[in-house]
């Protein structure tokens, strides 16, 4: 017997091209657009004259306003970008300090005073016991006092720093020549 193989169908794929052929001729775009009428109600119509319909109909007219403008007036308000805590710059360590900026001002002695061409020159003695000569306008101390004035007798520092109320105040220190009474125990 002789077996009878079916030969393959060329039908179906060419079949699929012309379909797919008449969709793209007829495009993919939108669907058109079904306008639906309204329903009429149980009401009559009434037909009006024409040339009464003509002279009614008018465009109505749409006036625009202009947009308003918003503007910021920052007039006695502070600015909501900076910030609200401001960090002070930190003190440095003891190590890290000047020699004369370790330690508080009343822990100096004033040793002796020098004047000459350049004017008056300090000696303070610190309380590790080294001598330091100063100036006018050198920095002591931890609070960063300056050096303000050199007399005969007398060393006069003036510090600054901030009260309660945040305001910068100053306060002057004097340091007095030890006397030769002092000396001696």
């Amino acid at each position: 017997m002789r077996q009878h193989r079916k030969k393959p169908n060329n039908r179906y794929p060419a079949l699929a091209l012309i379909i797919l052929g008449a969709l793209v001729v007829t495009g993919c775009s939108e669907p058109p657009k079904q306008t639906a009428t309204p329903v009429a109600q149980s009401k009559p119509v009434q037909k009006q004259p024409i040339a009464t319909a003509l002279t009614s109909t008018v465009t109505p007219t749409v006036e625009e306003k202009p947009a308003s403008v918003y503007s910021y007036n920052p007039g006695g308000r502070r600015d909501p970008f900076a910030p609200i805590i401001v960090k002070e710059t930190k003190k440095a360590k003891a190590g890290d300090r000047p020699p004369l900026e370790r330690y508080n001002l009343t822990e100096y002695k004033l040793s002796g005073i020098v004047w000459g061409g350049f004017g008056y020159n300090a000696i303070l003695e610190g309380p590790d016991g080294k001598g330091y000569f100063v100036r006018t306008g050198t920095i002591l101390g931890p609070n960063r006092g300056v050096v303000k004035k050199i007399t005969q007798n007398t060393l006069v520092v003036e510090e600054k720093f901030k009260n309660y109320a945040g305001e910068t105040e100053r306060k002057e220190i004097i340091i007095e020549l030890r006397k030769k009474q002092e000396e001696a125990p």
